[in-house]
C-alpha cells in the first residue's frame, strides 16, 4: 500500500462510499501488514535470542575450562583457549553482521503502527459519517501515517507474504497487499452513483 504518489487531499472531499471502500481496503492492508511485521519480529527475535544465549554460553565454557586447565601449562590448554577465542569471535562477528535484535524491534515498532493506522481507519468507519472528523483532514493525516510507516518498513521474507495471502485470501472481499504476489484492478471513481453519505445520516 502506498499513498507516495497521491496529490494533496483536497478540501472539499466528503464522506463518500468511494471513500469508505478506499478506507476499508486500506484498513484491510493494514491488518495484513500488522500479522506479516509480528510474524518477522517473532522469528527475528528468536534468532536474536538464540544468538544470545549461544554467545553467553560460549563465555560460560571459556570461564569453565579456565578453572580446570588454570594451573596446566601445556599445548593442549592453549589449543582449548585458542578454540574458544575463535569461537566468541564467529558469534559476535554473526550478531555483528546480522543485527536480528535491530531487525526485531524495527519489525514490532511497525507492526504497532500499522495496528494504530488500523484501529484509527476503523473507528471512522464504524460511526455515521455526521459522526466522524472531517474528511479531507482525516485522509491526510492517514496518508502521513501510511507514508510515515512505510518509510522504515523492512523487507517482509517472501514466505510470511506467502503465508499472509494464504491466510486472509480466503475472507471473501479482504483486500490483501499487491506484495503479498496478487496485484488488483484499480477502482475508478463514478460520480453518478456516488454521493455524501451525510445526507443519509
Amino acid at each position: 500500500m502506498s499513498t507516495q504518489d497521491t496529490p494533496d487531499t483536497q478540501t472539499s472531499l466528503q464522506w463518500t462510499t468511494s471513500v469508505e471502500k478506499m478506507l476499508a481496503d486500506w484498513c484491510d492492508e493494514a491488518k495484513c501488514f500488522e500479522w506479516m511485521h509480528n510474524e518477522a519480529y517473532a522469528r527475528y527475535n528468536k534468532l536474536s535470542t538464540g544468538m544470545s544465549i549461544a554467545a553467553n554460553t560460549v563465555i560460560s565454557l571459556s570461564g569453565i575450562a579456565n578453572l580446570i586447565v588454570g594451573n596446566i601449562t601445556t599445548t593442549n590448554s592453549s589449543v582449548i583457549f585458542g578454540c574458544i577465542s575463535i569461537g566468541i569471535g564467529i558469534v559476535n562477528m554473526l550478531q555483528d553482521k546480522f543485527d536480528w535484535l535491530t531487525m526485531a524491534n524495527n519489525f514490532k515498532q511497525a507492526a504497532k503502527s500499522w495496528n494504530t493506522i488500523a484501529r484509527k481507519i476503523q473507528e471512522q468507519l464504524s460511526i455515521p459519517a455526521s459522526g466522524r472528523k472531517d474528511c479531507s483532514t482525516f485522509l491526510k493525516y492517514i496518508k502521513q501515517d501510511i507514508e510515515h510507516v512505510s518509510e522504515f518498513n523492512m523487507t517482509i521474507p517472501k514466505d510470511i507474504r506467502d503465508k499472509c495471502f494464504d491466510k486472509f485470501n480466503r475472507i471473501p472481499n479482504f483486500n490483501v497487499p499487491d506484495i503479498c504476489g496478487q496485484i488488483e484492478h484499480t477502482s475508478v471513481y463514478v460520480e453518478m452513483i456516488d454521493q455524501p453519505l451525510l445526507e443519509h445520516h
